[in-house]
């Protein structure tokens, strides 16, 4: 059976965190600290227009406008490109707009 919505953020598969506490809050174990070299114009737009619009559509761009400005984080730029939704309070887009 294809989970609800609701389902795909709460229901985790075995030994992992929620979906919801990931989109959220990243991984515990290994804080992300934002690089300024990152923010960019086109970065600081994207995210400001994904936060604005609840554009969750634009996470790859955001991806591709951070690896073009030397961001290397793996962790940063799988969430932006990963499968699943997200939801305003996204730890990247909040980490970009200095909102976490």
């Amino acid at each position: 059976m294809k989970p609800t919505n609701r389902e795909q953020f709460v229901t985790p598969p075995t030994g992992e965190a929620p979906p919801l506490l990931r989109e959220l809050f990243g991984n515990p174990f290994r804080p992300v600290t934002v690089d300024p070299s990152w923010l960019t114009s086109t970065v600081n737009a994207l995210a400001e227009g994904i936060y604005a619009y609840r554009a969750f559509d634009r996470m790859p761009i955001l991806a591709d406008a951070l690896q073009d400005a030397a961001c290397d984080n793996d962790e940063v730029l799988a969430h932006c490109r990963g499968p699943g939704s997200h939801v305003r309070g996204c730890f990247v887009v909040d980490l970009l707009l200095g909102k976490a």
